[in-house]
């Protein structure tokens, strides 16, 4: 990759290290966040789950929004709407209004900014070496949110734990990214003048893709996968009995340090193994083995570092996941003018766990003592690995027969 192709990428990172910080900011600072608002666990999954489940329209219209508008304008919408929405929340609203933010959330985070990142990184490399860069920019955005959330975290420790200054910090943050990307991001216009008729059209020859389908569907358990991971937050100061602060610099470091190890090899990997999907099921069906002999371990303060350990492994095999499960596209002949609608139905089918997935958690942890709701959520884990390694391998089928075609287009 040129200088300036790695420069243009490096923009899209920093951007994209923050865009989700406020959305998901109680898998890092669930406690912290759960004291300062009073909310209960489900309420805390519904805030989640509200931002999923207009990211189905985010994504649907995201897409379209990706192929017919220039890509900077949309990212420097994107943060700065985003961090003084943040700049609100840090006034410690009402639970109604708060679930009205985490849906303003979905448009400034989803509908102009998702689709629009993949299509940019997308149009930075081949399609043979897809996955080394989509695994460079998992991995760039890892070192820049470790950087981030270290200094965030350094502040919330010196401030006594004080989550709204932690708010208020990561929203101005937001609103000086966005001004750096109006500064430094060249344009990214759309090819041609967009016709409704046509990007309509261009909706409907994507939805016919099987291969579409099958990636998001693929996504679909990975994000799953994903959610649950973040469960370790609780659960290591729930159950392990540690500090909300030292658990938030253990979810720091796994998550954006040794992330890294899963996402940089991650894209190298699957590229010369020749198929993303197939790298996808291999991941996939690692993880469901360590989480089954996770689950016969015995849990408490003696073992605590122990459950540590695992939830960095789990966070490098997430990495590894992430940093390709859309370089899948390029498995899938779909034309360049629809490969910001492409994203965002994937996105769409992708994502769905957003929408219930925290508040299924949620219900467990209240339901049930903490031991066995933790049971009960990383049993459901194993099942989310082993189904979507099916899947995964059927894409990966899928591709081997239809690589030269283009189905239905």
């Amino acid at each position: 990759m040129d200088k300036k192709k790695l420069s243009v990428l490096f923009i899209i990172c920093m951007a994209n290290s923050l865009i989700y910080t406020l959305p998901y900011i109680q898998s890092t600072y669930y406690d912290s966040m759960q004291a300062a608002y009073g909310f209960t666990h489900v309420q805390m999954g519904n805030l989640v789950s509200a931002y999923g489940i207009f990211n189905i329209f985010s994504n649907f219209f995201g897409g379209v929004a990706a192929d017919a508008f220039d890509t900077k304008k949309l990212f420097v919408f994107s943060m700065i709407a985003t961090g003084v929405s943040g700049l609100y929340s840090a006034t410690l609203p009402s639970y109604p209004v708060m679930l009205a933010i985490n849906v303003f959330w979905s448009v400034s985070t989803t509908l102009t900014f998702w689709s629009a990142m993949i299509k940019a990184v997308k149009n930075l490399a081949d399609d043979a070496h897809q996955g080394q860069v989509f695994g460079f920019k998992e991995t760039i955005c890892c070192i820049i949110t470790f950087v981030f959330s270290m200094a965030a975290l350094a502040v919330f420790r010196l401030t006594g734990e004080n989550f709204v200054i932690l708010l208020v910090l990561y929203s101005v943050m937001h609103i000086l990214i966005g001004v750096l990307v109006a500064i430094f991001m060249p344009s990214l216009p759309p090819e041609g003048k967009p016709q409704l008729y046509g990007l309509v059209k261009g909706i409907g020859a994507v939805i016919r893709l099987k291969g579409v389908w099958l990636i998001g569907m693929t996504i679909f358990f990975t994000q799953f996968a994903a959610i649950i991971f973040g469960r370790f937050t609780p659960f290591l100061t729930g159950i392990g009995g540690l500090s909300a602060s030292t658990v938030a610099f253990i979810t720091i470091v796994a998550a954006n340090g040794f992330a890294n190890i899963g996402s940089l090899s991650g894209g190298k990997i699957s590229d010369a193994m020749g198929s993303p999907s197939k790298f996808i099921a291999c991941v996939l069906g690692v993880t469901a083995l360590i989480t089954v002999a996770f689950l016969f371990i015995p849990w408490g303060s003696e073992t605590v570092w122990l459950c540590v350990l695992v939830a960095v492994v789990f966070r490098i095999l997430n990495g590894a996941l992430r940093s390709v499960q859309f370089a899948t596209m390029s498995q899938v002949n779909i034309p360049p003018q629809l490969i910001g609608t492409a994203s965002g139905i994937i996105s769409i089918i992708g994502y769905l766990p957003d929408i219930f997935g925290y508040t299924l958690c949620g219900m467990a942890m209240e339901k049930f003592r903490p031991i066995i709701a933790y049971k009960i959520i990383f049993t459901g884990l194993v099942v989310c690995c082993l189904v979507g390694m099916m899947i995964s391998l059927t894409l990966h089928r899928y591709s081997k027969h239809s690589r030269n075609t283009v189905a239905g287009i």
